[in-house]
C-alpha cells in the first residue's frame, strides 16, 4: 500500500493567486470534501493541507487521477484544463521528500517559516477525526515531524527565517510607520492570526484591537498585545477608527466599501492586509487613493527574506532530509516484512500449541516427566524444521544455492563442507 502514497497540489510557485483561491479548501469545507472523497472509495487514507500559499492532498489510494477528478467535481474545476495544468504530482519516495520539505519550510514562500508546522498538524488531526488516518500516513507524518524538529534544532534556519507574522509586522513598521498612531485592528483569531499577533506586541501605536466571531477567542489574543477585544457584530462601529487592518478569516466578502464609507469620505489613509484565501476584502477598495490593499502575494514581493542565506542553510536541511529518506526506505521495507513475520510467528505458535497439547495428553496417561520432556523437545524440533528441510531438498540448481545461503544467514549457521569431497 505504501507504494501508492502520492500528493498533488498547487502552491505559489505553480499557480497564481486566482488559481490557489479556487483550489482552496476552507476549514468549513474540509468535512464535506473529506467525507465525499472517502465515500467514493478511492482513498484509504488522506490529509488535505490548505493554507494561504498551497492546497495539497496527501493520500494513499488506488489512483491519484481519480482523486484529482473527484476534487475537480467538488470544486467545480476542470481536472484537465485547470487542476492538472497548474498542479504538481509526486508519488512514493518523491511524495515523502515533498512532505519533508513542506513541513520544514523549504517549500514556503518565506523560506524556513515555521507556521506551516502547526498547519500540517491541524490538517492531520482533522483527517484523523474523520477516520482517514491509519498506520501508513500516521507513520509518514510522524517521520515528517521528526525531520522538521531536527532541521530546526540543528540548523540556524529557524532564527534566520522571517515568518508570515514577522513579515507582516516588519512591513507595517517600516512602510507605514506614519499611520501607526491611527491604531491596528486585527480581524480573525485563527491559527494564522495567532502566529501574527505576538509580533505586534511591541509595535508603537496608540491603540490595538482584536475582533472575532467568538468573543472569548478575541479576548485570548488581545491579552497577548494589551489590546481591546470585540465580537464581530461590533465591526461596523469600530472599523473606521483604525488606520491599519490585518484580516485573516473565512466566510465570504467581509470588508466592503459600505463598511469603510467613513474612511473613504474623509480620505483617511488606510492599509488593509488581507491574508485570507479567498480574500474577504472587496477588491474595488483598491481603487480609492487613500486605501492600500495588500495580499499574501504582495508581502512576498516587498519583504526581504534573505533568500541567499536561507538557500545556504537549506542545503544543510536537504542533507538531513536525504538521511531521513533512507530511514523511510528502511521503515517501508520493514513494514513490507510484517505480514511474513506475523505468519511465521503464527506458524511457530500453532506448532508449539500442537506439541504442548500432545504432551499434556501423554502426561495425563502417566508418561514419566523426563521421558515426556525428551519426546516433546524432539517433536518440537522436527516440526519446526520439517517444512524448511523438505523445501530446501526439493529445490534445484541456483535456487537451492540461494536457499542454502539464505537459511545459513537466517539461522547463523556454519555450512562449510566439513571435509566432504567436491
Amino acid at each position: 500500500m505504501l507504494n501508492r502514497f502520492a500528493v498533488f497540489g498547487v502552491d505559489y510557485k505553480s499557480s497564481d493567486f486566482a488559481i490557489r483561491e479556487r483550489m482552496a479548501v476552507s476549514r468549513g469545507e474540509m468535512p464535506q470534501v473529506l467525507t465525499k472523497l472517502r465515500s467514493l472509495g478511492i482513498v484509504t487514507e488522506m490529509v488535505i493541507l490548505s493554507t494561504c500559499n498551497r492546497t495539497e492532498i496527501y493520500c494513499i489510494g488506488r489512483d491519484i487521477d481519480l482523486v484529482i477528478n473527484a476534487l475537480g467535481e467538488i470544486k467545480n474545476l476542470c481536472p484537465k484544463t485547470v487542476i492538472r495544468k497548474h498542479c504538481y504530482i509526486h508519488s512514493g519516495t518523491h511524495a515523502v521528500r515533498h512532505l519533508f520539505r513542506v513541513i520544514s519550510g523549504l517549500e514556503s514562500m518565506v523560506l524556513g517559516e515555521s507556521e506551516i508546522v502547526a498547519q500540517v498538524k491541524e490538517a492531520f488531526n482533522i483527517s484523523r477525526e474523520y477516520g482517514l488516518i491509519s498506520r501508513n500516513l500516521s507513520g509518514i507524518f510522524q517521520m515528517a515531524l521528526a525531520v522538521e524538529k531536527e532541521i530546526r534544532s540543528s540548523t540556524e534556519i529557524n532564527q534566520v527565517a522571517i515568518s508570515m507574522g514577522r513579515a507582516v509586522a516588519n512591513l507595517v513598521a517600516v512602510n507605514y510607520a506614519d499611520i501607526l498612531p491611527g491604531g491596528i485592528l486585527f480581524i480573525g483569531a485563527g491559527e494564522m492570526m495567532r502566529t501574527i499577533i505576538p509580533h505586534f506586541k511591541n509595535t508603537p501605536q496608540s491603540k490595538k484591537a482584536v475582533i472575532n466571531r467568538t468573543l472569548s477567542k478575541a479576548e485570548e489574543l488581545a491579552t497577548k498585545i494589551a489590546a481591546k477585544a470585540f465580537s464581530l457584530g461590533e465591526l461596523p462601529n469600530i472599523i473606521n477608527n483604525y488606520s491599519v487592518i490585518v484580516v485573516c478569516c473565512s466566510g465570504g466578502i467581509l470588508i466592503t466599501q459600505e463598511l469603510l464609507s467613513s474612511s473613504i469620505k474623509n480620505k483617511t489613509e488606510l492599509v488593509i492586509i488581507d491574508l485570507s484565501v479567498p480574500l474577504v476584502t472587496d477588491l474595488y477598495l483598491n481603487n480609492h487613493e487613500n486605501i492600500t490593499l495588500i495580499t499574501v502575494d504582495d508581502i512576498a514581493k516587498i519583504v526581504d527574506v534573505g533568500v541567499e542565506k536561507r538557500k545556504t542553510l537549506a542545503l544543510h536541511a536537504e542533507s538531513i532530509i536525504s538521511g531521513k529518506l533512507e530511514e523511510y526506505q528502511k521503515w517501508k521495507r520493514k513494514r513490507g516484512l510484517s505480514p511474513l513475520i506475523r505468519a511465521l510467528r503464527e506458524r511457530a505458535e500453532d506448532t508449539r500449541l500442537e506439541v504442548l497439547l500432545d504432551a499434556k495428553r501423554q502426561l495425563a496417561n502417566g508418561l514419566a516427566t523426563e521421558e515426556l520432556l525428551q519426546e516433546l523437545s524432539v517433536k518440537l524440533t522436527n516440526k519446526l524444521i520439517h517444512s524448511p528441510t523438505v523445501n530446501l531438498c526439493a529445490a534445484e540448481g541456483l535456487m537451492q544455492d540461494d536457499l542454502v545461503s539464505l537459511v545459513s544467514h537466517l539461522y547463523e549457521l556454519d555450512v562449510s563442507n566439513d571435509g566432504e569431497m567436491e
